[in-house]
């Protein structure tokens, strides 16, 4: 979608007189190009394709990480954890468990969310320029005027918050299929009236299975709800992290780049919005994560028979129980997960989006001049 404000004031050459004096009156944007909302969606489609492809063995490493309760001494460094992942748990493949799940999340959560944003951005624009018209006849200096706070930041801010709430609850139950995959090997135990014995769950061979045990509660956990609204376990602390994670992230990305549609540029500032809103939010992450493995896992996933009522009750109990830290484990690969990520998805969005204007404006231009052949032609 191009930017209203690039429009560049055309010049008159239709009168032979003398050239008339520069007003701003005299200013007329030639007609708007505008580009199909759809191109929105292909684009996000492939990005989200394409980035998860070439971050999946991080994003494992990663949710493991957010899983743990104990931490052990020396820590394995990260190619240790790929390392062993490949050879205790399958080869090559293990290290893509729950990629399906995954996959589908991030193509549709790509596609929902440029194609929200930019819907959302158009019309907060709109709502920036009427507010401007309207200054002009009422002077008075209000807070209250979109004018003040509708800057180009805060409506990339506002328009990334707001995609990322419909791409999070519009695809969140592939997000808690996905932890539960990935959290295959993670180490769990069960308190009983005897002893505490350590064994490792089994998570569902495939979306079926693992959709049909959270629909019937199996296994049941005190805060396994069943039915529908076991798909949407966790969505709330999911919703106040990607709030802020999106708005930062589509508020930076559009900082640095100021419309510019160069790919190589797009990838770089993807890269670096990524990276900083992934560390401001990553505790909100980390709880989302404990809340979704335990929906489907129940009590045994935590240690003395305790479960998380909620969010603020998860935070409360991690950093009395295991310490802050324990909030920003798997920080590491999570930020590089993210920074190869993020700019993986803004390129091959920005490359997508492109080739899809350039076949736009190709078509557009043919059929343009096939009517105005045949207008000279006389044919109607």
């Amino acid at each position: 979608m191009r930017d209203d404000n690039d429009q560049q004031p055309s010049e008159d050459n239709s009168s032979t007189s003398a050239p008339t004096p520069f007003t701003t009156e005299n200013l007329v944007p030639p007609p708007i190009q505008l580009y199909p909302q759809w191109h929105n969606a292909v684009a996000g489609a492939v990005a989200g394709a394409s980035a998860r492809v070439a971050t999946a063995p991080l994003d494992l490493i990663r949710i493991r990480a957010q899983l743990e309760r104990e931490v052990t001494y020396p820590r394995p460094s990260l190619f240790q954890k790929l390392k062993t992942i490949y050879q205790q748990e399958g080869g090559f493949i293990a290290l893509f468990r729950g990629n399906l799940a995954a996959t589908y999340l991030w193509i549709g959560y790509s596609a929902v969310q440029f194609s929200a944003y930019g819907k959302i951005k158009d019309r907060l624009n709109e709502q920036r320029q009427s507010s401007e018209q309207e200054s002009i006849v009422d002077t008075t200096n209000s807070l209250l005027n979109p004018q003040f706070w509708l800057t180009s930041t805060s409506i990339a801010f506002l328009a990334g918050a707001g995609a990322g709430i419909c791409a999070t609850v519009s695809t969140y139950p592939f997000d808690i299929c996905r932890t539960v995959f990935a959290a295959q090997g993670v180490t769990v135990v069960h308190a009983n009236s005897s002893a505490t014995a350590a064994s490792s769950f089994q998570p569902p061979k495939s979306l079926w299975e693992c959709a049909t045990r959270m629909y019937h509660q199996q296994p049941i956990g005190r805060n396994n709800r069943g039915g529908l609204a076991a798909f949407f376990v966790g969505v709330r602390p999911a919703v106040v992290q990607i709030i802020p994670y999106m708005g930062l992230n589509f508020a930076i990305y559009d900082s640095l780049t100021q419309g510019d549609r160069r790919i190589g540029l797009s990838g770089y500032a993807g890269s670096i919005s990524g990276a900083v809103s992934k560390m401001i939010v990553y505790p909100c992450d980390t709880i989302k994560k404990r809340i979704q493995y335990q929906s489907v896992f129940g009590n045994s996933s935590v240690v003395g028979e305790h479960y998380y009522k909620g969010m603020w009750d998860c935070l409360i109990t991690m950093i009395r129980t295991e310490g802050i830290s324990s909030l920003y484990r798997g920080l590491v690969p999570s930020v590089l997960k993210t920074t190869i990520g993020s700019g993986l998805s803004f390129t091959f969005f920005r490359m997508t989006k492109n080739g899809l204007e350039e076949l736009h404006d190709y078509r557009f231009s043919r059929s343009t001049s096939s009517a105005k052949d045949d207008n000279d032609l006389g044919i109607t």
